[in-house]
């Protein structure tokens, strides 16, 4: 089933490829941001789908890598850019969590790098991850949206809206074909709680502070930099609770307090500085867990409940919130862990 899938994605993007074989790609597909001496976030430009962003710390003597990128050919294309920054060799990889936008690309770090994750991230990788949850959903829906990007390029008349829409598609239909030679790889080396790697004169900690974006979030502190690499425990914006345990993690969050950092570098956005979307992010995820919990002792369905949920009092920190509704499948998760269904 799943040879079948990608090879039906795989002749879908051929065709948008060909279509677009005309226009040439933008060198750089991502913009490395020194945070501090040695330390970066790497995050896509547009010319390629990256899914996420990483970071990359540059020690004495090599190179550690958070987060490997949605598709072996976007980790492909980060090893190689990597070469504006440096030329030491990439020693570790760390998996801050399961999610394909972030561990896809793992299998083009072969021997010698270890690639670092927790326990759980490692049991969900060798999982049926191509079977059912995010990734799964994503490729069974990846050729119909390649047809409507088609489409939509073809018939649209305005020149600027034409250009985003061609770009999108020759992005999209990229990403698509290099998902046919993708091997789920899983983390070689799993921590519980803590880690602490040593590199020259480079502390790297690796914690697990609870369960909050997924069963298994491991976030990556130097503590001399006082930079922290939070994946998507905590990101710029609203983090896909998709596999969040809503009620567990204001807590997981609140463990970042006693850290000194003062940089981070999130999975999504922008780096950023400062504490205050710790404030930010508990408070929103306490009143949808409250809402979400009241209207489940209500008997009232998931689909019904995301309509009634209304969290526009955060507009302020989220400007995404336009109005009362949330997301169904969140709202299906939260069910989820109220039931204790959850994974």
């Amino acid at each position: 089933m799943r040879r079948r899938l990608l090879s039906a994605i795989a002749l879908v993007a051929l065709g948008g490829l060909a279509f677009h074989a005309q226009t040439p790609a933008p060198q750089a597909a991502y913009r490395f941001q020194q945070i501090v001496p040695g330390v970066y976030s790497a995050i896509g430009t547009g010319t390629v789908n990256v899914g996420s962003n990483s970071a990359v710390i540059v020690n004495r003597d090599d190179v550690v890598i958070v987060d490997s990128h949605i598709s072996p050919e976007s980790a492909r294309v980060m090893m190689q850019e990597l070469e504006a920054i440096t030329d030491k060799p990439v020693r570790y990889l760390i998996n801050t969590h399961f999610h394909y936008d972030h561990a896809n690309g793992n299998q083009v770090f072969g021997t010698p790098v270890d690639i670092i994750g927790h326990e759980y991230t490692r049991r969900r990788l060798t999982g049926d991850i191509l079977e059912k949850g995010m990734f799964a959903d994503l490729l069974k829906g990846m050729p119909k949206q390649l047809d409507d990007l088609k489409a939509r390029a073809a018939s649209e008349q305005d020149a600027a809206a034409k250009s985003r829409l061609d770009r999108q598609l020759r992005v999209q239909t990229a990403f698509a074909a290099s998902l046919e030679d993708l091997k789920v790889t899983p983390p070689t080396v799993t921590i519980d709680d803590r880690m602490t790697l040593f590199s020259g004169d480079r502390e790297i900690r690796l914690l697990y502070l609870g369960r909050g974006h997924t069963g298994g979030d491991v976030v990556v502190f130097l503590p001399k930099e006082r930079v922290l690499c939070t994946g998507d425990l905590l990101v710029t914006g609203i983090a896909n609770l998709i596999d969040g345990f809503v009620n567990e993690w204001p807590d997981a969050l609140e463990k970042l307090r006693p850290l000194d950092f003062a940089d981070v570098i999130p999975g999504h956005g922008e780096p950023f500085k400062g504490k205050e979307r710790i404030d930010w992010f508990q408070a929103y995820l306490r009143d949808l867990w409250k809402q979400a919990s009241a209207l489940h002792d209500q008997k009232v369905a998931a689909a019904d409940a995301a309509k009634r949920i209304d969290l526009t009092a955060h507009k302020a920190h989220y400007a995404t919130i336009n109005g009362p509704g949330v997301n169904p499948a969140y709202v299906a998760r939260l069910y989820e862990v109220i039931e204790k269904k959850a994974e």
